[in-house]
C-alpha cells in the first residue's frame, strides 16, 4: 500500500514531538461532530500517552452523545471558558488543527490561533486546504479525520500505543463520518484500520449504541415533525428538503446534536438523489446538503450558498430569511436535472 503521508512530513512531526514534554493544543471546528471530537480526543489521548500535555479547544457546545469517551475531559469549550481557552493557547508549543480546511472554520478561535507563532500542524480529509499551517495532512480519499490520525500514529511507529482510549475516539470519528459505513468508504484501507481498532478489544456494539441510540424524546418528536410536516419532495428532480426555523427548534426544546443525520433520511426514498435542510441559527441560515452518486453537493454549496465540503456531504450559509433561501433552493433545483438524473446510473 501506498503511504498516504509524506515521509517529510512524519520527519517534520516526529521532531516536533521530540526532546522533552511539549504543550500541545488541538483545535477543531465549530459545531464539532464526531469525527471532530473522535479525531482531536483520540490525538490527545495518543500524545499524552507519549508524555506531553495536551489540550483540546472546541469553539461551541457538541451534542451530549459525543461527552463519554475516554480523555474528553480535556476538552475546553471556547465561549464557556474563553479566558482560559486564550491562556491555553498563549502557553501552546504545537497547535494542531483537525477536521477542517480554511482557519476560519474554528469560529471564534480563530481570533487567537492567528496570533500563535509556533509549529502549526493541519490534520483534515476536505478537499482544497487552505495554506495557514507549517505542516499539512491532507487526503480527501480519508473518509474521516480520524482514519488519517491513526495513519499518522501508524507512520510514526507508535502503532502498539493505540489502547482502548484511542481506538474507541478514532473508531467513533471513522463511524460517524460514515453514517455506520454507508457513505465515504470504498477504500480497503479504511477498513484495514478499523479492523486494527478492534484488536484492541474495543467494544463496537456499545460505541454504536452511545453515537446513535442515545438520543432524547423531544429529539425524536423533531424528527417526526420533519418526516410527516416539513419535508418537501421535488420527485421530477429526484430531490427533497427540510426547513427549521428557530421557532421550530424551540418549540422541541433544540439541543446541539438534536438535526444530526436528518438530511440523510429522505435519501432513503426511491429514487431520491439530493437532499437539503435548512436551520435558522444565529441571524443565519446554515443549510446541510447530502447527495448519492455523483452530483456534486460541495460545487452546488460553494457556487450558490458560501460553503463546501465533500462531494456527497456539505453544507452551507446564507444571510437570506428562511423564505427567501429555501425559494433559491428551489429554483436552483431544476438548473441541475441533468446531473440529478444521471446522478445514479
Amino acid at each position: 500500500m501506498l503511504k498516504r503521508i509524506d515521509l517529510d512530513v512524519v520527519k517534520s512531526i516526529e521532531g516536533l514531538l521530540k526532546n522533552g514534554r511539549k504543550r500541545i493544543t488541538i483545535v477543531t471546528h465549530v459545531n464539532p461532530d464526531g469525527d471532530a471530537i473522535g479525531s482531536s480526543v483520540g490525538l490527545s489521548n495518543y500524545l499524552r500517552k507519549l508524555g506531553h500535555f495536551c489540550k483540546v479547544l472546541v469553539p461551541n457546545d457538541y451534542p451530549e452523545y459525543l461527552q463519554w469517551m475516554k480523555g474528553e475531559e480535556v476538552v475546553t469549550v471556547w465561549f464557556k471558558a474563553k479566558y482560559k481557552a486564550i491562556e491555553i493557547i498563549e502557553n501552546t508549543d504545537i497547535l494542531f488543527f483537525l477536521d477542517f480546511n480554511e482557519e476560519m472554520r474554528c469560529g471564534a478561535i480563530a481570533e487567537e490561533t492567528k496570533k500563535f507563532k509556533g509549529p502549526r500542524v493541519l490534520i483534515d480529509h476536505h478537499p482544497h486546504p487552505a495554506d495557514f499551517t507549517d505542516i499539512t495532512i491532507s487526503d480527501t480519499g480519508a473518509c474521516a479525520t480520524a482514519e488519517l490520525v491513526y495513519e499518522l500514529i501508524d507512520a510514526l511507529g507508535d502503532s502498539d500505543l493505540v489502547d482502548e482510549s484511542v481506538a474507541e475516539c478514532l473508531f467513533s470519528g471513522i463511524l460517524t463520518d460514515t453514517g455506520s459505513f454507508n457513505y465515504n468508504t470504498s477504500n480497503p484501507r479504511t477498513y484495514e484500520i478499523v479492523g486494527q481498532l478492534l484488536k484492541t478489544g474495543i467494544d463496537k456494539d456499545r460505541i454504536h449504541s452511545r453515537l446513535f441510540d442515545n438520543f432524547s424524546h423531544d429529539r425524536m418528536k423533531l424528527l417526526g415533525y420533519c418526516l410527516n410536516d416539513k419535508m418537501v419532495y421535488m420527485p421530477e428532480f429526484k430531490t427533497a428538503f427540510f426547513s427549521l426555523t428557530q421557532e421550530e427548534l424551540a418549540k422541541f426544546n433544540f439541543k446541539p446534536g438534536d438535526t444530526e443525520g436528518f438530511v440523510n433520511f429522505p435519501l432513503s426514498i426511491k429514487d431520491v438523489v439530493f437532499t437539503a435542510i435548512f436551520m435558522e441559527k444565529d441571524g443565519k441560515i446554515k443549510i446541510s446538503f447530502r447527495s448519492k452518486g455523483t452530483f456534486p453537493t460541495n460545487k452546488f454549496a460553494s457556487e450558490h450558498f458560501r460553503g463546501g465540503g465533500h462531494v456527497n456531504a456539505s453544507g452551507g450559509e446564507t444571510n437570506l430569511t428562511m423564505d427567501e433561501a429555501v425559494q433559491k433552493f428551489v429554483d436552483l433545483v431544476p438548473q441541475y436535472a441533468e446531473e440529478l438524473k444521471i446522478s445514479m446510473l
